[in-house]
């Protein structure tokens, strides 16, 4: 018998990796909600300020996609995802990497670049779906350990309570907004400083913020604010704010997987960081091989 620790993403997908395996597998979740229940699931190729594709991204997310879609047809919305410029130094930025950017480039103009490949995840929706997929499979769910190979998919809980030894991690809270905003009508999912995500009926869920030195007091009042101004740089319309969310980004190596076999303790999958969506189900794969 195998033990996951965890089921948010990670643990989602590790479990129903094993189970696939023909492994047996029992689930330990305590029932309380962490950042994967409130993640934004987005899914973008190319991120950040210096245009770097996300690390073995292709090969990822080859494994990622038909894993959501064969646990429901309407778990991963396909958005184009727009990079607006910054100003020119960053035009000028993406010019000079441009050559090794072209297998994620939709089209390039005034605007920004439009990414190939992105979309967002509905998080909780997967979450459900992979519990119901696990539990059809015949596999056990507890809110104890019983006994068994454990591996650890604790997130930045996990990270915070130094469940395994020696771990230097740099886990950052973000805050996210979901907002309606009747009189936009923006269909793409549009990044700059932060991003915005149309999720239907008029609403968009905007995020984030970054912040490492307080990562447990949830959400506040300085971080809607932070998220309002960003909103504000994308659109003068007006919006009413309908949920504000925190979550812990447990990062460790740059949001690289860290898969890690400590003696007395088990295994340990972590550091997925803002990139779970992503890497997740190739990391579920990974721990096949390794057990």
């Amino acid at each position: 018998m195998v033990e996951v620790i965890g089921f948010g993403i990670a643990g989602a997908c590790v479990a129903l990796q094993l189970q696939r395996a023909g492994h047996s597998v029992r689930v330990i979740d305590d029932g309380q909600a962490g950042s994967s229940h409130v993640a934004a699931g987005l899914v973008n190729p190319v991120a950040g300020r210096n245009f770097e594709p996300s690390w073995e991204v292709a090969d990822a997310w080859s494994v990622a996609l038909p894993f959501y879609e064969e646990l429901g047809k309407d778990l991963f919305q396909h958005v184009p995802i727009m990079r607006l410029w910054r100003d020119e130094k960053d035009h000028a930025k993406f010019i000079s990497k441009r050559d090794q950017l072209e297998a994620w480039i939709e089209k390039v103009d005034d605007e920004g670049v439009t990414w190939k490949g992105g979309g967002w995840l509905d998080c909780p929706a997967f979450l459900d779906a992979a519990k119901e997929a696990f539990l059809k499979g015949g596999g056990e769910w507890s809110d104890l350990p019983k006994g068994g190979s454990q591996i650890w998919c604790a997130g930045a809980a996990g990270l915070l309570r130094e469940d395994f030894a020696n771990i230097v991690h740099r886990s950052a809270k973000g805050e996210m907004l979901t907002v309606k905003v009747p009189e936009w009508n923006e269909r793409r999912i549009l990044t700059r400083n932060g991003w915005v995500i149309p999720i239907g009926k008029e609403h968009y869920r905007v995020g984030a913020t970054y912040e490492w030195d307080d990562v447990t007091s949830g959400s506040t009042a300085e971080g809607r604010a932070k998220v309002e101004a960003l909103l504000q740089s994308f659109t003068a319309c007006d919006y009413e704010v309908t949920d504000h969310v925190a979550g812990v980004r447990p990062i460790i190596n740059r949001s690289q997987p860290v898969l890690l076999n400590q003696d007395g303790k088990g295994w340990m999958v972590n550091g997925l960081g803002s990139k779970g969506v992503i890497y997740a189900p190739r990391v579920g794969l990974e721990m096949v091989e390794r057990i």
